[in-house]
């Protein structure tokens, strides 16, 4: 019988971004491996995702209520009623379709899910998108402040193994969260499946940039139209094509021309592939796969020097790193990776070698993720 496991993953179900097409790929992954993934989420776009490569989904209840900071505090009783029924929705979906393994990545279910799978011999994963620094753990160590982190924190010592993708991630928690020094903590980068040579033969076109991903603020978006206003200061037939949902009509409201919003796209590597420049401005990140992506494709890429992406991109090796909320620095960066032809097509190349030493997902899966799912070795 083929260990089941459960990737659960719970956002706001019209959200979709990195940390859902993760799913997809551990779910490819360990169905190649001879696993049965299932894929729980209250996401749609994921929901979906998953169906069309076959992979068994349920659709998991989502909290609207999130934030429990400031006054808010008075409805914690409300949260602690709410996490007592999704531990019983959790104790039925467990004992009905009884996985081997549950790989948790969000934060009410790091709480509700851990404690009733490890009560039925189940073993537990937790996966951290940049949740733990963003928002769950903030306050954490603060007497009197961030109860929710505190209760996290206490399921984390239940976990078998908690994942963090990349080692910013790790140096954060160690920094602000872990004094009593947890046990079970490891860094497992993220990675993406190398399709170079499936996408290679497309020409890019020339004086051509693209983002992909969420299309909000804290993305960079404001300041990468910004910057291509200069740019196309420069060179007139120069375009920036924007592929991702969010608010885009807050952006096509100050963007100038050569600048294509296409939407949501299910092929983001033809899109990278299609482009001379890959561009992330963002404020904040993980360990970016639309980063990871790009290097794959050994394009050249310009990124903000904040959180994991230093991890992909270094400095006038791989690609080039710009001061986060600058317009101005990303503007010259984005005119010295078409000016300095050769010298950014010497960085492209790095940055596929970089990718294939680091950040190739087949090896990374083999090496290090495949043994933590292996309940039968374990048992030998």
């Amino acid at each position: 019988m083929k260990n089941r496991v459960f990737l659960i993953r719970n956002v706001q179900p019209d959200y979709y971004g990195g940390g859902e097409t993760y799913q997809l790929k551990m779910a490819e992954m360990l169905r190649g491996a001879g696993f049965e993934p299932w894929v729980v989420t209250s996401s749609v776009g994921l929901l979906d995702a998953a169906k069309k490569i076959k992979v068994r989904t349920i659709r998991a209840p989502y909290f609207e209520q999130q934030n429990y900071s400031g006054w808010r505090n008075i409805l914690l009783p409300i949260y602690y009623v709410k996490i007592m029924w999704l531990r019983r929705w959790y104790k039925r979906i467990f004992r009905e379709f009884r996985p081997s393994v549950v790989n948790i990545q969000s934060r009410d279910d790091w709480i509700a899910a851990t404690s009733v799978a490890k009560r039925m011999g189940i073993k537990v994963l937790w996966t951290d998108h940049m949740d733990f620094r963003s928002w769950v753990l903030v306050n954490a160590n603060v007497w009197y402040k961030g109860w929710i982190g505190k209760w996290v924190l206490r399921c984390a010592r239940q976990a078998d193994e908690i994942i963090m993708i990349s080692d910013y991630e790790r140096k954060w928690f160690k920094k602000n969260v872990d004094k009593q020094k947890f046990g079970n903590i490891i860094t497992i980068k993220n990675g993406a499946e190398d399709n170079f040579a499936k996408y290679n033969k497309i020409k890019p076109t020339k004086h051509s940039f693209c983002y992909v991903g969420r299309i909000v603020e804290y993305k960079g978006i404001g300041e990468l139209i910004k910057a291509f206003d200069v740019v196309r200061g420069v060179w007139t037939d120069a375009v920036l094509n924007i592929y991702g949902d969010g608010d885009i009509e807050k952006y096509k409201k100050i963007a100038g021309d050569g600048v294509v919003f296409h939407g949501y796209t299910n092929e983001p590597l033809k899109a990278i592939a299609e482009n001379e420049v890959f561009v992330l401005p963002s404020y904040r990140e993980g360990l970016s796969l639309s980063l990871i992506d790009a290097a794959m494709m050994g394009r050249k890429i310009l990124t903000t020097n904040v959180d994991g992406n230093p991890e992909v991109v270094k400095q006038n090796e791989t690609g080039l790193l710009i001061p986060a909320k600058n317009a101005r620095k990303l503007a010259e960066a984005m005119v010295q990776m078409i000016d300095d032809e050769k010298r950014a097509e010497e960085i492209a190349k790095n940055a596929r070698n970089y990718y294939l030493s680091n950040f190739n997902i087949d090896k990374i899966f083999a090496e290090k993720m495949l043994p933590l799912y292996n309940i039968e070795k374990e048992k030998e």
